[in-house]
């Protein structure tokens, strides 16, 4: 499946609540936005996190958390 013609669901600076699904190979939490990848660095699986998205590559992103679902009152 090509996605050269999929835009991309995310956009940086841009902020999205998230669910931590995965851990990537280097510890990274994986999360998704509308099937599209985001790495966050120093999340748990199965966080809910609000992350703020530093970059955009063409298959996936990185971003910040910025918010723990614990931090919400």
């Amino acid at each position: 499946m090509s996605t050269d013609d999929t835009p991309v669901p995310v956009e940086e600076g841009e902020e999205y609540t998230v669910e931590i699904a995965d851990t990537g190979e280097e510890g990274d939490g994986v999360a998704t936005v509308q099937d599209f990848v985001v790495l966050v660095p120093d999340a748990a699986l199965g966080e809910r996190v609000t992350v703020r998205i530093d970059e955009v590559q063409e298959d996936f992103a990185r971003g910040e958390a910025v918010k723990s679902e614990s931090d919400v009152s």
